[in-house]
């Protein structure tokens, strides 16, 4: 066991070497350059030019919430096939890239047929990859004005992770582009408490934009921790595995926001409650099992959440948490944005809205 992980962990130290030379390589060639292949799908009229269509209801849910969505947790694809390959290596199973159908067009879109006028989108910024996503945000805003509100993702681990002064030159070179700092993520057993995710929050507060943040259970007394040291920054929570104490908070800190994920669907898997008993699912074993379970799953997503929701409804979004290649297929996409559809329909009239897009409408305009 230990030799396999040695070895692992050379074959992933070799690959971040590639990627780290192929990113010297991007960055040796003119912004100009750079912009025309990520734009190479793109005339300025993708919005007339976009083949797909609305996809039709399936179920007969009623009542049904038809206005705009706004998709508060979304992982953007990342710019390169190398970085993806060191991401599915890194346990990112199935990490998507920009190339082949997968085009900025086609993601934006795929939006549109979704009804989803804005994402908060996470640009997954390592120390071998930072030029590019930076080049990626960028060129998404020039393209599509306000579609996606980029926020810039750490690396996971130390490996990978950004140093808080190469964040902080970034936001300088960049005035405006990130919205945000996250998802912060932690999958190397650390504490939120350690000066590498502190001068994070630190950095937040100093440009007055907020974090996304997905804890665990035994970070709960270090959340407790971060929110007295930064009542200043907003911070959007998610993770239902850890939502009792998460919402909790609610009600002691006016900074606390929170989004309800498309897993609320089974888009990670269905298995057990427990995170380590769930398998990831395929396409078709999820598309099999929100056919198979729509109702009923609904049914419980609602006595969850509704009361949860109706009882703080100005702190809770919609979300759906894309980060697999098989979550921008638009049949996928269909049945997530139905399930959301049908289950805002049934939250009080007066909240649906704000929990649909004007929450974080406002979450983003308040900066």
């Amino acid at each position: 066991m230990v030799n396999n992980k040695l070895a692992l962990l050379v074959l992933v130290s070799i690959l971040l070497v590639i990627a780290g030379l192929f990113e010297v390589a991007r960055e040796a060639v003119s912004d100009r350059g750079s912009s025309r292949a990520f734009l190479a799908s793109g005339a300025a009229s993708w919005e007339k030019d976009c083949a797909l269509s609305p996809k039709p209801r399936e179920f007969n849910a009623a009542p049904y919430y038809e206005g705009p969505l706004i998709d508060a947790h979304l992982h953007m694809p990342v710019s390169s096939s190398i970085v993806a390959a060191v991401g599915r290596r890194m346990g990112f199973d199935r990490m998507p890239s920009f190339g082949g159908e997968l085009t900025p067009d086609y993601l934006a879109c795929l939006f549109k047929s979704e009804g989803i006028t804005r994402v908060i989108g996470f640009f997954h910024s390592t120390r071998y990859n930072l030029g590019a996503e930076v080049r990626a945000a960028k060129n998404f805003e020039k393209k599509y004005p306000n579609l996606v509100a980029p926020f810039f993702m750490p690396g996971t681990n130390d490996m990978l992770r950004v140093s808080t002064s190469t964040v902080r030159s970034t936001f300088e070179k960049n005035k405006g582009l990130f919205k945000g700092v996250g998802e912060v993520k932690i999958f190397d057993n650390g504490s939120l408490l350690r000066p590498a995710f502190l001068s994070h929050f630190d950095l937040a507060r100093t440009y007055g934009v907020p974090v996304m943040l997905h804890p665990y259970e035994k970070h709960r007394t270090e959340v407790l921790e971060v929110l007295k040291l930064y009542p200043t920054v907003r911070f959007l929570f998610h993770g239902g595995h850890d939502s009792d104490w998460v919402v909790g908070y609610m009600k002691q800190f006016p900074n606390v926001y929170y989004s309800i994920d498309a897993d609320m669907v089974g888009l990670y898997g269905s298995g057990g409650p427990k995170e380590g008993q769930r398998k990831d699912p395929t396409k078709e074993e999820f598309i099999a099992h929100v056919r198979g379970n729509f109702n009923e799953t609904l049914r419980v997503a609602l006595a969850e959440w509704k009361p949860r929701i109706e009882a703080h409804p100005d702190r809770f979004m919609w979300g759906t948490d894309r980060w697999y290649d098989w979550h921008f297929d638009a049949e996928v996409g269909g049945l997530i944005e139905e399930f959301g559809r049908a289950f805002i329909g049934r939250l009080d009239p007066s909240v649906q809205e704000r929990f649909a897009h004007r929450n974080a409408e406002a979450f983003l305009g308040s900066r």
